[in-house]
């Protein structure tokens, strides 16, 4: 008991100070945990204080000095930011919450044309992650061990005290193994003492299969119980278990974890009706790591603000985006968990809108920041990624994965077929959206340019015929 409490106090003095972290402390700190679920079955009342401090009378004196120390690390240790520096006469001392805009925002495009200038001339670098490219040629970021145990821990913790996973739970990662979550989300699931199994992004169909297939192991479920995943995926799923006839019974399945992408309330509904279990959606990407957030039950995007500085400005003017419009997702990752690909204000691309004033969240998670949920993109008439899946996965009967294009305000749908009824709905839906028109298309190949999908991002396997 002595030992954990020092342990907490060890932790939370990390937490205050913005000083890296004992791994020692952390990894014994899920350990206790770990054996305080085994022993009584919840992680006790006040176990939530671990993760994140949220008393609003310490939020603003924390992110100082956390930004504080960010800032001198990332001026004196990335060429890329000592170079600006010098370059426009800042002095990293000044930087506080109030004149962070002073710096230049770092784009995509940045890190992406030299990803090396952003990495510390003191880091130990380790693992070389790749994102995705569904969007763009992929960026490439740099993790040390110290990043990828200390995250690894964190999550840990959070899937025990938050995520509801135990020690006899079988988690499945079905995404792309070029992401950084796949190494983390292993070592975290396998620290909780639960088993984790590699599924890939396959064949829908054999995923099936391997979801509903007794697994025949000591102190395991019989199936697997927690899923890990993109939307896109999802509904890859969701669509081969309607055509292959699966239902909720098959399989075990108690929550299902998605992001990397928009999830629309349809598919989510759906979702959990195919499979019989809850369907949790987050936010989080490779870069910001290990910046996240959770959507609470009423809708809104939470983002703990311990382990980054987030921003929501304007796409346009790069001012704070004002109460209820929408803005672009900033982040400054802290040097307490980042040593490596040092970022300061780094533009994610994805849109969230701010919360009109005076809606207050009442959930659980009330005491976090919260925005919207993701939006996505937002094409030049204004349309956001939600806006459009929102119209379409509403029809169940049009094929998913859901796959578009818009040419102006034109829409171009994958339907399958041509069906009148189903173009007459859809135009019905669309009444007041800025659509000029709906255009059913039978492939992804009749659209006006590629609709990209995580997806789409399959790993060759014998099973199937692949």
């Amino acid at each position: 008991m002595f030992g954990t409490a020092v342990r907490q106090l060890g932790y939370a003095w990390s937490m205050m100070s913005g000083r890296r972290f004992r791994l020692r402390d952390v990894g014994a700190l899920v350990d206790d945990m770990r054996e305080t679920l085994e022993t009584f079955g919840s992680p006790g009342e006040g176990a939530d204080d671990l993760l994140a401090g949220n008393d609003p009378e310490l939020q603003e004196d924390l992110t100082r000095r956390r930004l504080r120390r960010t800032v001198r690390h990332a001026a004196a240790e990335s060429p890329y930011y000592r170079h600006w520096f010098a370059a426009n006469g800042v002095d990293p001392a000044s930087i506080t919450p109030d004149t962070l805009a002073t710096i230049a925002l770092t784009s995509k495009a940045d890190l992406r044309g030299r990803p090396a200038a952003f990495v510390s001339d003191r880091a130990r670098p380790a693992v070389l992650a790749h994102t995705t490219g569904t969007t763009g040629t992929p960026t490439l970021v740099w993790f040390s061990a110290y990043e990828i145990e200390l995250m690894s821990s964190l999550s840990a913790l959070a899937l025990m005290m938050a995520g509801n996973l135990r020690s006899d739970d079988v988690w499945a990662n079905a995404i792309s193994s070029r992401s950084i979550a796949q190494i983390l989300t292993e070592r975290a699931v396998t620290l909780t003492g639960a088993a984790f199994a590699h599924l890939g992004a396959i064949d829908p169909a054999a995923t099936l299969d391997r979801l509903a297939t007794p697994l025949h192991v000591p102190g395991k479920r019989p199936q697997i119980t927690h899923l890990n995943l993109t939307a896109s995926y999802l509904a890859a799923l969701v669509q081969e278990a309607d055509r292959g006839g699966w239902k909720a019974g098959d399989f075990a399945l108690t929550t299902i974890w998605s992001g990397g992408e928009v999830l629309t309330d349809a598919l989510r509904e759906r979702a959990e009706q195919v499979f019989g279990a809850e369907v949790r959606d987050g936010y989080s990407m490779t870069e910001i790591a290990p910046v996240s957030g959770r959507v609470c039950a009423d809708g809104h995007l939470h983002l703990p603000p311990d382990q980054g500085l987030i921003e929501i400005l304007d796409p346009v003017t790069l001012a704070p985006a004002a109460p209820g419009e929408i803005g672009t997702i900033v982040v400054t990752p802290y040097s307490t968990f980042r040593d490596t690909t040092l970022l300061l204000r780094y533009v994610t691309g994805d849109l969230v809108r701010v919360l009109p004033e005076g809606e207050t969240p009442t959930c659980a998670l009330a005491a976090l920041p919260a925005t919207s949920r993701v939006l996505g993109r937002r094409s030049p008439g204004g349309l956001t990624t939600r806006d459009v899946l929102d119209l379409l996965q509403a029809e169940p009967a049009l094929p998913l994965p859901t796959r578009y294009a818009l040419d102006g305000d034109l829409l171009y749908v994958v339907a399958g077929k041509h069906d009148p009824g189903l173009l007459g709905r859809l135009e019905e839906r669309a009444h007041g959206t800025p659509l000029t028109g709906i255009v059913l298309v039978e492939t992804a190949e009749d659209l006006p340019e590629p609709c990209r999908l995580r997806a789409d991002l399959l790993e060759l396997s014998f099973e199937r015929g692949l």
